[in-house]
């Protein structure tokens, strides 16, 4: 759908040859009944007056018609025009009665026209908009409509396990503290059972060095590694205050991260908030 909406807009904005000649989108002419005349044809039969229009088809469907002038149909404009009638002429044949008064000169677009192409190249820039827009919430690792993506999820996970870690200890009210919080970060749902299995496989003791602190934010969108700090400072916080060794875990990590001094305090100062209307 959004290649067909770039298609489109492409056509409508550049009108290209090389678009024009494409088997899915296609400008063809065509023609629209405008009304009945008094003007007979070869076989003496009364003529249809014609617009003859420019149509951006696509898949064999006409989406929009632009006229471009009138002209005469003995077959009621179904196929083909007999001759294309200049404004003069209809002046002409108004003169005579052969065509309604009410009929304008100058053939042109009217409402449904435009609303067609104004419309079609409206839904086209909508279309690209919500593209760009989906694009950029991807690359900022933020969707609200579903939980983020699992890669993501896991390395904070982990690196709020090895928060929990720095002190030792990771008591029942730590895990259900992860877990409620990794839920509410990306959405995703971890048992306490796998919380567990994670927290014992990290060895603290030797601690961490520069190179794994870069490996937790490793392939991680901005927005993922703001959402990382939020879930290691949710942890360290939880017991109502940050200990030295937690202090140093976050400090170390933010600077694997990339993240400067004043969004760390941006994130500190989130935390807090989220903790106290907690």
């Amino acid at each position: 759908m959004n290649n067909l909406l770039v298609a489109l807009f492409l056509v409508c904005t550049f009108g290209t040859a090389a678009q024009a000649q494409t088997e899915v989108v296609t400008r063809a002419p065509g023609l629209e009944f405008v009304t009945k005349t008094r003007i007979p044809g070869a076989d003496e039969t009364m003529m249809s007056l014609c617009y003859v229009t420019d149509d951006l088809v696509v898949f064999g469907i006409v989406l929009t018609s632009d006229v471009q002038g009138y002209a005469l149909a003995s077959d009621g404009c179904e196929t083909s025009y007999d001759q294309l009638y200049s404004e003069d002429k209809i002046v002409a044949a108004q003169a005579l009665g052969l065509i309604p008064a009410e009929i304008n000169p100058v053939a042109g677009n009217d409402w449904k026209h435009k609303l067609g192409i104004y419309g079609l190249l409206l839904s086209g820039c909508l279309g690209l908009i919500a593209v760009i827009i989906r694009r950029v919430k991807s690359l900022l690792g933020y969707d609200l409509r579903g939980p983020m993506r699992k890669k993501a999820a896991l390395r904070i996970l982990s690196a709020m396990c090895h928060m929990a870690k720095c002190d030792g200890i990771v008591d029942s009210i730590e895990l259900t503290h992860i877990r409620k919080t990794i839920r509410r970060l990306t959405g995703r749902n971890y048992p306490t059972s796998e919380v567990i299995q994670m927290v014992d496989s990290i060895d603290m003791s030797a601690g961490l060095d520069e190179h794994h602190f870069i490996a937790f934010g490793k392939g991680l969108r901005d927005r993922e590694k703001d959402l990382m700090m939020q879930g290691i400072l949710s942890v360290a916080i939880a017991s109502g205050r940050l200990i030295p060794v937690e202090h140093a875990f976050a400090t170390e990590l933010a600077y694997g991260l990339g993240i400067p001094g004043e969004d760390f305090r941006r994130l500190l100062d989130l935390v807090y908030a989220s903790e106290d209307a907690a």
